[in-house]
This record gives structure tokens, sequence and C-alpha cells, in this order.
């Protein structure tokens, strides 16, 4: 039976995680749960830090070992077509929020030829909403009335659990991604298939997203929609409609080419005024 969500395509995000030994422990849940994937966003890293969390990895060493390591969110999610922030926090200002059901659905119906991320924060504090904002969805894992805080570890390996049921099991992280990389070869796993490159069909990443993201903020600032200094919560608001809408990374382009008419008519109508 073929199985329903490519865990290849599944990449867990721990941003500025505090604790070496939550680092490995969550390289240990992965391995378990047939996930391969993992980067580290800020880490802390040195040579004490990477012996404890070697430590911990038990089997989970080649997940630690390969791991990428980045410097920002951002950075780690540019090759991502959705993200996942799970947080226990709620509001309005906030991406849409998923269930365990919603989230394995989405996970069946884009990991088969593009990368999907899920983002757990620092130990401390969670996912502060700089983070948040970079997601495209959130997840609240359920637990007992007052009790909403998880050990980053035990999270870890709860998302993983339910992934690894809604795949209906299978082969461990390292033969799964042979088998992957067979079929589709190492960039087709996270870029979708070869022929789509001209982004009429491909889904735009989080990195095309973020850039259109940022072009949009200044032409809409400098068409006066959006005033310096105020929020731009209509904007967020735009680019969750974006990720609904599974925008197209040539859809994307032409809404850059708006932002870029948008900006040389007030220039020029600054000028001539």
């Amino acid at each position: 039976m073929a199985e329903r969500i490519d865990r290849h395509n599944v990449e867990i995000v721990l941003v500025e995680p505090q604790n070496p030994g939550n680092v490995g422990a969550s390289a240990r849940a992965l391995h378990n749960m047939g996930l391969g994937r993992l980067a580290l966003v800020g880490w802390a890293e040195d040579v004490e830090s990477r012996r404890i969390a070697f430590e911990w990895a038990t089997d989970g060493e080649p997940v630690l070992k390969k791991a990428r390591r980045c410097s920002t969110l951002e950075e780690a999610l540019a090759d991502s077509v959705y993200a996942v922030a799970a947080s226990a926090r709620s509001g309005s200002d906030r991406p849409p929020s998923l269930g365990r059901a919603e989230l394995t659905a989405l996970l069946e119906r884009w990991t088969a030829d593009h990368r999907v991320a899920i983002v757990f924060g620092p130990e401390r504090t969670g996912l502060r909403s700089e983070h948040v904002r970079l997601c495209s969805h959130t997840l609240m894992l359920p637990t007992a009335p007052g009790c909403k805080s998880l050990n980053l570890a035990q999270a870890v390996l709860l998302v993983g659990y339910e992934i690894l049921l809604a795949s209906g099991g299978g082969e461990p992280a390292e033969a799964s991604a042979k088998s992957v990389k067979g079929a589709k070869g190492e960039k087709g796993a996270s870029c979708g298939a070869q022929g789509q490159e001209a982004g009429f069909n491909r889904i735009a990443t989080r990195g095309e997203r973020q850039r259109l993201y940022e072009h949009a903020c200044e032409a809409l600032k400098a068409a006066g929609f959006l005033r310096p200094g105020a929020p731009i919560r209509p904007l967020d608001e735009i680019g969750y409609l974006l990720d609904r809408a599974a925008a197209t990374s040539h859809e994307v382009q032409i809404l850059h080419g708006m932002c870029r008419k948008i900006l040389q008519k007030v220039k020029k109508d600054s000028a001539e005024s």
C-alpha cells in the first residue's frame, strides 16, 4: 500500500532550541517515527552542546548529523510551500489554525511533490509573533485543561506519531529517503516535478512568498494603503489568502509586476507634483 504522506518531504524545524538534550531527543523521535528531515535555527552549538545532543539522540544520530543549520527561520522555510507553527497561543492576528486531522490532510495533499515544514519554538517562550507570521498555519496540540506547555522533544514526538499513523506506517527514514531519491532525485523531492520550472503549475515556496510580502509592503506603503509604523495585519491577511489559494510561482510573479507598477506610478506622480 502506498504511503499517504511522503515523510521525506516533511521537515521538522526547531527555532532557537536552548536545551541540547531536547535537540538530541527530537532527532531520536524523528528517527523512531520514520522522519529524516531536521532543521536547527539559531542553535548555540558548541562542542559541549553537540556532545549532549548526540548523547540524547540514541539511534537518531544520522538525523542529527545531517540536520540543516540555519541562521534565521526565513532561511529554513525558503524551500517549503507550507509551514505549520506548533503553538499553544491563540489570537486573531495569527494564521489559520489546524486540528490533527487537518494537519494530516494538508500533508497528504502536498508532500507528494513539495516540502512542508512543521515549526517548534524555544523551550521557554515558544514561537514569537515574528516566527508565526512566516508560517501559513498554526497547530495546537491537545492537552489537559490548564496544561498547555509541552516539552519540546515530546511535542515533536507527538506530531511525528500522528504523521506515522496517517502515513500508514512504513519503513525507517533512511530507507524512505533512498526510495524517494531514486524515484525523483534530491531536487524533485522539494521542488516538484521537472517541466514545471516555468512556475505555471509549481506552488510558490515560502521564500518566494516572503519576497512578495516585502515587495507588496513597500508598494502599499508608497500608495498610502499601509501607513508607516501602523500594524500590517491587512498584508498578513493577503498572505494567508495566497496560502489558501496555493498560489503558483507564476501568480506570484504577476503580483510582483503589480507592485512594480504601483511603485513606478507613485514615483512618477511624486516627480510631477
